[in-house]
């Protein structure tokens, strides 16, 4: 078995890839022993190197496959450009993925996870009697390896549901896998939860994880505390919720991680554009220029960021042809994603829709600042900060022409249902996208895995569930409210049904959270998936085209006369469109949203080899 779930890696990689880290240099030696490894500080560093590799070489953000998809392109947040390529994200959502082929592969990390899993349990049985000079380091590399072990059981739980629990491997003898037996999800996040505790007692692993760089990716307790939230959130959940893990419970742990965090030092991003880096020509609010700014380690100019990983590339993948360079349009945000985000009174405009095609959408009466002719005015500035619709600006760049993303028919951002340069749905990718970047210079924002904005999120909704009264308690109201006066957003008001409450929580997860790699989990938790099969677009009709001179005054707008109308320049002005209203059209409908796909499949050469030692089943239902 040991082919299938390795328990090291080449002793010649120990030290190599994560030593500024541990603040050891590169010590690779092909032919060390196995029971010399513990008898050298530096080798028992690198044995905790080797813990993190599957944590800082895993895929997030704009990472999914060659193409650079995001994951939510695998939702009905967006569709993206490699449908006409049969790409991955294509795959899965035709409902393609098999045991022995889950396209989803920078998503589906069995091995790779429990690699580190293995490598996290021999630190673990060793560390007591290794050769460590300062028991602070001793104490400090366990508490490391307890809370990278609750890290990939968490990934492996929200990807396949109940794993096998392997706790007890201790060296690099062959493991007996006959013992191993299916665990249900309740038992995997009572592990990762006993795992994050041992993080938190440990009285040398702080609440940020150091002063450089290096230390970015490093176990701390915000970390432990963000991992435990989600973790026991997603275990009282409809779809893994078998009992023994409550709302209750689950209410009490993310109430702990976030009022932990707060009080150690974490806070949301608020900080709003400056003039320094044209940060205020760049980004509209702080939330756009949170995901602009590179997470910092000591959390100086970022308190909100607990764990972030890595740098975006939405320039030349995941947005319009903008710059030179640029390859695809990618994961295109979905006209569902746009009718979820409310108006600046607080009204959701859509309330749901009257045909399977979602052409005919249901408007809110109480939603007056909703203009169907001019849907993207007056709306929460999240929708501005995440996407481009026809009519945004590209940037307020002072340096470089202002142009204007126009999708209509014979714009230069024209969609396209056959070219991967243009969008599918009408809507190109805004998020992390930064106007400087450029084949030489990779400016594009940054993905972050743990956010504060999500531990507020997680317990506003496990408070709400858990309540008994019928009404949401005002603790869990206090909570979305805090994470939506960063934008300005009203507040939602007290006195809600838990179930009104609930609606509102959960679309405020899916704005505010929007191309994070939580949609893909939530909707299926939530027992949600059936729901979200079809994916619709937007396009402008009744357009009219001029061209009007502009910045001729350097005021980064068209020029006007002196009764304020625009003026014409058909020879060298710059295309100017109005229309008189939007039409929805069908983009896919998406077959991979039957019970089956609530899990992604075990790969099949691990579930048959665990079931030839054990005799028992670990593949999941349907596959």
């Amino acid at each position: 078995m040991k082919h299938y779930i390795r328990t090291f890696l080449p002793f010649a990689a120990l030290a190599v890839a994560l030593a500024s880290c541990t603040e050891i240099n590169d010590y690779p030696d092909g032919s060390i022993k196995f029971e010399d490894i513990f008898q050298s500080e530096i080798q028992t560093a690198g044995w905790l190197n080797n813990c993190y590799l599957p944590m800082t070489s895993a895929s997030f953000g704009s990472a999914y496959g060659a193409n650079r998809s995001f994951l939510d392109a695998a939702t009905d947040n967006a569709h993206d450009v490699d449908d006409v390529e049969g790409g991955p994200i294509s795959q899965w959502n035709n409902g393609l993925a098999t045991i022995s082929n889950n396209p989803l592969t920078a998503l589906d990390k069995w091995e790779k996870y429990y690699e580190g899993i293995a490598n996290c349990n021999i630190l673990i049985h060793n560390i007591d009697n290794a050769y460590i000079l300062e028991e602070g380091n001793r104490l400090r590399y366990r508490a490391e390896a307890f809370g990278l072990r609750a890290y990939y059981y968490l990934q492996l739980a929200k990807i396949y549901g109940g794993v096998p629990l392997i706790l007890d491997q201790k060296d690099d003898s062959e493991y007996d896998y006959s013992k191993v037996r299916p665990a249900s999800f309740s038992d995997v996040v009572r592990q990762i939860i006993s795992d994050c505790r041992e993080v938190l007692a440990c009285d040398y692993v702080d609440w940020r994880s150091g002063s450089s760089d290096s230390d970015l990716m490093r176990i701390n307790k915000a970390i432990a505390s963000a991992i435990m939230s989600e973790a026991a959130l997603y275990a009282a959940s409809p779809l893994n919720n078998d009992g023994s893990i409550s709302w209750a419970d689950a209410s009490e742990i993310c109430k702990t991680s976030l009022d932990d965090c707060v009080r150690n030092g974490y806070a949301l991003f608020t900080t709003a554009p400056s003039t320094s880096n044209n940060e205020n020509l760049i980004s509209n609010c702080a939330y756009d220029l949170l995901f602009q700014r590179k997470p910092d380690v000591n959390g100086t100019n970022d308190k909100e960021t607990i764990l972030g990983i890595s740098q975006c590339n939405v320039w030349q993948y995941n947005t319009a042809p903008i710059l030179s360079g640029h390859i695809r349009a990618g994961s295109c945000p979905s006209q569902e994603l746009i009718d979820s985000y409310e108006t600046i009174d607080g009204k959701l405009p859509i309330l749901g829709y009257s045909d399977t095609d979602h052409l005919q959408p249901i408007i809110n009466p109480e939603a007056t600042l909703y203009d169907e002719a001019d849907p993207y005015a007056n709306r929460d500035p999240r929708l501005k900060s995440t996407v481009y619709y026809n009519g945004a600006h590209v940037h307020l760049l002072d340096n470089r022409p202002q142009p204007t993303i126009y999708t209509g028919e014979g714009s230069k951002y024209n969609a396209s249902m056959t070219n991967i340069l243009y969008t599918r749905t009408g809507y190109y990718l805004h998020k992390y996208f930064n106007i400087t970047s450029s084949r030489t210079a990779q400016m594009d924002g940054y993905y972050r895995v743990y956010r504060l904005a999500e531990l507020y999120l997680n317990y506003a909704e496990a408070a709400n569930e858990a309540s008994l009264a019928e009404t949401a308690p005002n603790e869990a109201v206090d909570a979305v409210n805090t994470v939506r006066v960063r934008v300005g957003m009203p507040r939602l008001a007290y006195g809600m049904t838990k179930d009104e409450f609930r609606t509102r929580v959960r679309n405020e997860r899916r704005v505010e959270l929007a191309f994070e790699d939580h949609r893909f989990f939530d909707v299926r938790r939530w027992m949600l998936l059936a729901e979200t099969g079809t994916v619709t677009g937007m396009r402008p009709v009744g357009e009219t085209i001029t061209k009007l001179a502009f910045n001729s005054n350097d005021d980064l707008d068209f020029d006007r006369d002196e009764n304020g109308n625009f003026i014409p320049d058909p020879e060298n002005g710059i295309e100017y469109r109005t229309c008189t209203g939007y039409q929805r059209y069908v983009v896919n409908h998406r077959t991979a949203t039957t019970e089956k796909f609530l899990r992604c499949p075990v790969p099949g050469k691990e579930a048959t080899a665990l079931q030839s030692a054990t005799g028992q089943k670990f593949q999941n239902p349907g596959w």
